[in-house]
């Protein structure tokens, strides 16, 4: 057992986080948070809401909400009539063009015509030179395209004219070592295909001094006509032709220039117009354009579920609930008696009436509740009287009810006491008539054998129980000290006796000194759990150990059933 003395807060915060590494607290934060999934899914929602909503509420959310409802004018100007009148000026200005062309070419054509080009007696003898030497090398030109030979191809690279080009140098050079390569090998290799591609490159070459000639044969064809000095129109020679008006061509010419320039003017203003527009509605939208519901939907979610998680986490560590048994071991230096849980009842529970008639909530054959009472019973207390408490009435009930019921399956005279007068917990889970019980034995008005209730537990076995009464007030000091007499009182008739109250009643009106503490798993703060345990040793109770629930908190069947015996009157 644990010593006993004074526990103050410093020590209890001590007693509680000494041996608990961190790993294995914060393991058991999470599990806590994650073991009550409805809250979760509570505060999940919420935090879904909220963020939907304050997106909504935003300056960007609600203008787009605004922009859909209500969406901003933006004027766009039509610029199909501008283009068409554009193209139209276009075609005019074209066509004036064309007309004011055509009559400079027919006044020069005229011109040229009244003043032909005449020539010096040094430029005609220059021009015969270049005539003739033309002459030559056209007719070797005809020669190789007539006869394409290699002698044909060397006369023509040979000539005055082409003989220091030095493409042409390269080319006859290429064409020699290309028929010396083809002489070497025999006339009788004509069909050798080395032999006919040998003659297939030099074709090649002789085409190429050919491309030469006939460029240099344009040249100086050029160079005759450049020697050929036109003679300037007289005035007598303009005034002798006779053309239409140029003078309303060109107004024609520049009407249509003006008309085209505002056009096109007009149409590139609609146009920049346009694009400021477009650039303006781009913006706007990009600015207060809603985010797609998917995507706003799942980072709602992401951000539900973060929030969430660390709201209930902060909750948590703030204020830790009891994770499992090891950690209500270590904080109170006790034992767990037991993990009692709601399970489903076993198949032989309804094969006989005498099964049946016991409440679905007694599970004497549960081994959380045998074990129980078989620690208790290795040292069971002389006055026979065994207190059951905790923070929640309901649980420390059913563990209660439990215990007497093994105790009473084991051939054991029990009774069970429901000291909890403003709730009633016991009456409620066995669906009890009202009756005075034990607030009617407080105030003298009734005997305690008088509002015994038996309740069956099992085949030919049933245990007393004695309800509460009901009351509101609390107990005065000499009626909480009736209520222990009356309890030691009928604690003599009975070879086992468990009373169920609530945690200040256990430290008002203990019958007994052996007391086992009833926690839940997630829902009872360590700091309570802690405080109780420690305020019972101070007071000198006997904390045999601690019994942890699990799961779904035990309910009262919804349709009470009759009582199996009447109230007593």
């Amino acid at each position: 057992m644990p010593p006993t003395g004074t526990y103050s807060r410093a020590a209890l915060a001590t007693r509680r986080f000494r041996f608990i590494p961190r790993a294995a607290w914060l393991g058991a934060r999470a599990r806590n948070v994650l073991q009550r999934p409805w809250r979760l899914l509570v505060i999940g929602t919420a935090v879904f809401v909220g963020v939907l909503l304050s997106y909504l509420f935003l300056p960007a959310g609600a203008q787009g909400v605004l922009n859909l409802l209500r969406p901003d004018r933006i004027e766009w100007r039509d610029t199909t009539l501008l283009l068409t009148r554009e193209s139209a000026a276009r075609a005019r200005l074209a066509s004036a063009d064309s007309s004011l062309a055509s009559l400079r070419a027919t006044r020069a054509a005229l011109v040229a015509a009244i003043a032909p080009p005449v020539a010096t007696a040094e430029q005609s003898a220059a021009g015969d030179s270049i005539a003739t030497r033309a002459a030559a090398l056209s007719a070797l030109l005809q020669r190789a395209e007539s006869a394409p030979l290699p002698e044909t191809f060397r006369a023509l690279a040979n000539t005055p004219v082409l003989r220091g080009d030095p493409r042409v140098r390269a080319l006859l050079d290429s064409l020699n070592d290309v028929e010396r390569e083809r002489d070497d090998l025999g006339a009788g290799a004509t069909v050798d295909p080395v032999f006919v591609a040998l003659t297939t490159q030099a074709n090649e070459l002789g085409r190429r001094i050919i491309i030469v000639g006939q460029s240099r044969l344009a040249a100086l064809t050029r160079e005759q006509l450049a020697l050929v000095t036109p003679v300037a129109p007289t005035a007598a020679d303009s005034a002798a032709v006779t053309l239409p008006d140029s003078q309303a061509t060109l107004a024609v010419r520049r009407s249509a220039w003006v008309a085209y320039e505002a056009a096109r003017r007009t149409l590139t203003n609609a146009r920049a117009a346009n694009a400021r527009a477009d650039s303006v509605a781009s913006r706007e939208r990009a600015r207060n354009q809603l985010a797609p519901i998917p995507i706003l939907v799942a980072g709602a979610l992401i951000i539900a579920a973060a929030v969430t998680f660390a709201l209930a986490m902060f909750d948590e560590m703030r204020s830790p609930r009891v994770a499992d048994a090891v950690e209500a071991e270590r904080l109170t230096s006790l034992r767990v008696l037991g993990v009692a849980r709601l399970r489903a009842l076993p198949a032989e529970r309804s094969r006989r009436a005498a099964d049946r008639q016991v409440p679905a909530l007694l599970d004497p054959t549960f081994d959380a509740y045998r074990v129980l009472a078989w620690h208790l019973s290795s040292q069971w207390p002389k006055d026979g009287i065994v207190t059951v408490t905790g923070d929640n009435s309901t649980v420390a009930a059913a563990v209660a009810a439990n215990l007497a019921a093994v105790l009473a399956n084991d051939a054991r005279v029990t009774l069970l006491v429901d000291a909890d007068l403003a709730e009633e917990p016991v009456r409620a889970l066995f669906s009890l008539p009202r009756s005075p019980g034990l607030v009617a034995v407080v105030e003298n008005r009734r005997k305690w054998s008088e509002v015994l209730v038996p309740v069956p537990v099992g085949r030919g076995r049933t245990m007393d129980v004695l309800p509460a009464g009901g009351r509101e007030a609390p107990l005065g000091p000499a009626e909480s000290q009736a209520l222990v007499t009356e309890v030691q009182r009928a604690a003599r008739r009975h070879d086992a006796t468990i009373v169920v109250t609530t945690l200040a009643g256990a430290k008002r009106f203990r019958a007994g000194d052996d007391v086992v503490v009833c926690a839940t798993q997630t829902r009872t703060r360590l700091a309570t759990l802690a405080r109780t345990v420690a305020s019972m040793i101070d007071e000198g109770a006997r904390v045999r150990g601690v019994v942890l629930w699990d799961g779904p908190l035990p309910a009262a069947p919804k349709a009470p059933r009759s009582a199996s015996a009447p109230a007593a009157a």
